[in-house]
Parts: structure tokens; C-alpha cells; sequence
């Protein structure tokens, strides 16, 4: 037992405890995040364990918003490396979240313990699930590498606070990544959510803007029709519950809105987040409230802050500062709970951000849970699709790596303003192959709002998200949003 700290809150019996395949080849039947994935009507999908590296030694984060089940999706990498190319003893996991008022001497221990107590001579796969619970984590994490313990193994690191996971690993762990990566886990898409309730319903081809005048892309919008009133519903639906599993699992169900368990455990995540900064819960709520009230608008850091009536930084101010205002939305941008899109700047191949930009939600269900604690605003339903389409488009065009460091800066999706001010919801990549996207989530469209976006974009593709009608013509598409975010996956 040498090394190991008695003091610690975690002894030989809970290690194995966190560890049942060391001993049960059934260990998932008892297992209680593999319990609740068995127990929902669907499985949705999980890249990350399918592509994860088994093979080389590195030290991996998964990163991503609060609920999105990346705990989980260490039992599934659990599951795959015990059928792939691990023996059960050289898989270990640990849960670190008792740790949080531990020294970090207590955590190095621990884990130096587990290995003893697992594989001491084998490579392993090393699995710390909340690790950010402790505050000097990475500091354990590099000792034990720097000492040889670990430096063999495949470390995978998650967190509760993408915020915390983010910094510290980039601050404190230069260059003992190994083959490591970070990953991200969002929550599902709307093509995952609509295949979830909607019997054999097509895979998503995953277009980008342009493949939509294809032929093989209009092909495949004209043949999805017949699934137009289907997927119209579902949207109706996403835009209520949104992609997270557990909000996920209730609609699969035919629940007609989100439990109130359901949106208090998403509303206590961002919650914790605001308080550790230093605000109030009713300053995040005002803050929500604000975002509601702006959705779909172009709006600046000063506006917004005019016009919230609960300060949230300095005490005694009638209104938050604008500084104050914009340190908290990029850190909740960061911990994926908002998305920010600048205006592209007309000079450079980057958004300008000292101009105005688009503040939207990272995921349908904090709308609905900002309209729920707001009585009185209604539910803007043309704002909520730009919304969806947002975070659709910056899935599809965001580079991975900067999906990674949060919603706050994306480099390829952008406003756009036109010389003569008129206001293109989105630029989606990089000059001079930029596409254009435009909600018109209404009845009847005017022609002559596609036709002033076709001029503004000459010899560019040019997208409409509409209500209800199609139309694909040589360089432009009107889709109704349904069919366009199954389209864009």
C-alpha cells in the first residue's frame, strides 16, 4: 500500500467498487449509468466511442455542456475496450466528485492506488470522470506522468465545468498531452431527435448550405417530403425540449413539455456556474431574460446591460456594466450554455467583435426554461428556428478544434450587413466560398427578400429557412426549416 493516503475518502473497497468488470463479466446489469441507458426507449448516438484511440498513450479530455452525458459515455468506452483490446483489470475508473475537499497529495494517491490495485505492470485505460470537482486536479494528474506512473497509460479526463476542464488543462499540462485530444460532446442534433420519434426515418445527409443545389441535394430534400408534416412536428418539439438526453428521453415518450426535473437540473447547472463567478440567481435569470428579449436581433454589450434591471457584477450599480455583462455571457458561451455570432467584418476574414452581434441559447430546452421563469414573454417562434439554425450551422462549418474552446468566437459563421444596411442572418465559411443563410420562418415570402439576398451574393449559394415552401432553383433554395436542419444534421 505504499503511497497510498489513508486519509484519503476513498479506500480499496470503493475503488473496486467504481471497477465491477474487474470481477463480473455481467457488471453493466448492475452498472447505473449502462441501467438508464438500457432503460430508455432509444439509443442515440455516441461518436466519441467509436472513434476513440485505444491504442496510444495520451492524456484526453471530454469536454462539453453539464448534462450532455459524457459520464456515460465513458461506461460505453469502458464497454468497447473490453471487447476490443483490454483485459478487465487494465480498465479503471474512477469517480472524482468525493475529492472536492481533498489535497491534491490525497487524489495523486488515490489514483496511484487504483493502478497498484489494477494492472501495475500493463498499460491501462484510465478513466477520471469529474475530475474538475477537485481544484488542483491537473497538478496530480502531471506528477504522476512526470513520475512515470501514468505516462504509459490512455488517461481520459471529464469534467462538470467545461470552463475549468478548458483552462486548466491548457495552463497546466504543456506537453505531457502524449497522442491525447480533446473531444466534445454537444447535445444531439435535430436529425438525431426527429429519427428518435419518426419510424424509418432516413439518415441525415449532413449537407452543407451549397450541396443543397446539387443534384444529389435537391434529390434528396424533394424525396424527404413525404416526411414534411412528420419532421415539422418534431421541430415543434425540439424547440421545446431540445437535444440533452434526459430532455431527449421525455419527448421520445410523448411528453408534451419538459418535466420540471428536467429543466431544474439544466437550470441549477447554469446556476452554479453564475454563482462561482460572483452573481446572484436572479441576476442569472435576468440575464437569461435579456437573451430571450434579443433573440433573433442584433444587439451590443452596451444595450443589453442598459437594459437589464438587476445588476451582476459591482453591488450597488442600477445596471450591470457592459464589461461586467460581456465577462459573463463569454463564460457561458464557454461552458456552451450561449452562442455568440459577431458581424463579419467587410476587411478580413473575421467577425468584428467590438460591433454588434446575435446572443443564442446552446441548446433549445434553456429558451424554454428562460421563457418558463419569465411570465409574460411570449414564445417568438421565427427566433427560436434561427436559434435551432444557429447551432446547426455552427456544427456543420465550425472547425472541431475550435468547437472545442466554446461557443464565444466562431471563426466561420458570421452576420453579415450589406453596404446598404440590410441585415443577412448568415455567413457561413470563409471568403470568397462564403454561403448564405436567411430565416424566413413565416406564410408567404416576399421574392424580393430573396432577390436582394441573391444580389448581395452574386454567384453564391443563398438559403431560405421558410415555414412551408420549397423551391430550388440554379443558385438559390427556399426549404422549409424542418427539411433544412434534417438536411444540415
Amino acid at each position: 500500500m505504499a503511497g497510498y493516503d489513508r486519509g484519503s475518502p476513498v479506500d480499496d473497497g470503493r475503488i473496486t467498487q467504481y471497477n465491477p468488470w474487474w470481477f463480473a463479466s455481467d457488471w453493466a446489469s448492475a452498472d447505473p449509468h449502462m441501467r438508464r441507458l438500457a432503460d430508455q426507449p432509444a439509443r442515440f448516438p455516441a461518436a466519441i466511442v467509436r472513434s476513440f484511440d485505444l491504442v496510444n498513450p495520451g492524456i484526453h479530455t471530454i469536454r462539453g455542456p453539464r448534462q450532455v452525458g459524457k459520464s456515460t459515455d465513458l461506461k460505453l468506452i469502458v464497454e468497447r475496450a473490453l471487447g476490443d483490446v483490454y483485459q478487465p483489470r487494465e480498465v479503471i475508473y474512477l469517480a472524482l466528485d468525493l475529492f472536492a475537499d481533498q489535497p491534491v497529495a490525497a487524489l495523486s494517491s488515490m489514483i496511484q492506488r487504483a493502478r497498484e490495485l489494477a494492472a501495475p505492470t500493463a498499460r491501462c485505460l484510465l478513466l477520471l470522470d469529474e475530475v474538475t470537482a477537485v481544484g488542483s486536479w491537473q497538478a496530480a494528474v502531471k506528477e504522476l506522468w512526470d513520475r512515470g506512473v501514468i505516462d504509459r497509460d490512455i488517461v481520459v479526463c471529464t469534467g462538470s465545468s467545461a470552463v475549468d476542464l478548458a483552462k486548466e488543462t491548457v495552463e497546466r499540462l504543456p506537453g505531457r498531452r502524449g497522442a491525447g485530444r480533446d473531444h466534445l460532446v454537444l447535445p444531439q442534433s435535430f436529425d438525431v431527435f426527429a429519427d428518435a420519434s419518426i419510424p424509418d426515418l432516413p439518415e441525415s445527409p449532413r449537407l452543407r448550405l451549397g450541396d443543397l443545389l446539387t443534384p444529389a441535394g435537391r434529390d434528396a430534400v424533394r424525396g424527404m417530403q413525404i416526411f414534411g408534416p412528420q419532421l415539422a412536428d418534431a421541430l415543434g418539439s425540439y424547440l421545446r425540449f431540445g437535444g440533452l438526453p434526459a430532455a431527449l428521453v421525455e419527448a421520445t415518450t410523448g411528453a408534451a413539455e419538459p418535466s420540471e426535473r428536467v429543466q431544474r437540473v439544466l437550470w441549477d447547472s447554469l446556476a452554479r456556474e453564475i454563482l462561482r463567478k460572483g452573481a446572484s440567481e436572479p441576476a442569472a435569470g435576468a440575464l437569461l431574460e435579456r437573451v430571450v428579449r434579443s433573440l433573433g436581433s442584433k444587439t451590443s454589450w452596451n444595450q443589453m446591460a442598459r437594459e437589464m434591471d438587476v445588476p451582476i457584477g459591482r453591488r450597488g450599480a442600477a445596471h450591470p456594466e457592459h464589461r461586467t455583462l460581456k465577462d459573463y455571457i463569454e463564460f457561458l458561451a464557454i461552458g456552451y450554455f450561449l452562442l455568440i455570432v459577431y458581424f463579419w467584418r467587410r476587411d478580413a476574414d473575421s467577425g468584428s467583435i467590438s460591433r454588434q452581434k446575435k446572443v443564442y441559447f446552446g441548446d433549445p430546452l434553456l429558451h424554454h426554461i428562460a421563457l418558463a421563469r419569465s411570465p409574460g414573454l411570449p414564445f417568438d417562434v421565427p427566433a427560436a428556428v434561427e436559434n435551432a439554425l444557429a447551432l446547426a450551422l455552427y456544427r456543420r462549418y465550425e472547425p472541431p478544434a475550435r468547437q472545442i474552446e466554446g461557443f464565444t468566437d466562431p471563426s466561420d459563421l458570421h452576420v453579415w450587413q450589406t453596404s446598404k444596411g440590410r441585415e443577412v442572418d448568415f455567413v457561413c465559411g470563409r471568403r470568397p466560398g462564403i454561403e448564405a443563410a436567411e430565416v424566413k420562418y413565416r406564410n408567404r415570402i416576399d421574392r424580393r427578400d430573396l432577390t436582394g439576398l441573391r444580389r448581395a451574393f452574386p454567384d453564391r449559394p443563398v438559403v431560405m429557412a421558410t415555414k412551408d415552401e420549397l423551391d430550388l432553383g440554379e443558385d438559390y433554395a427556399l426549404v422549409p426549416a424542418h427539411l433544412l436542419l434534417w438536411a444540415i444534421g
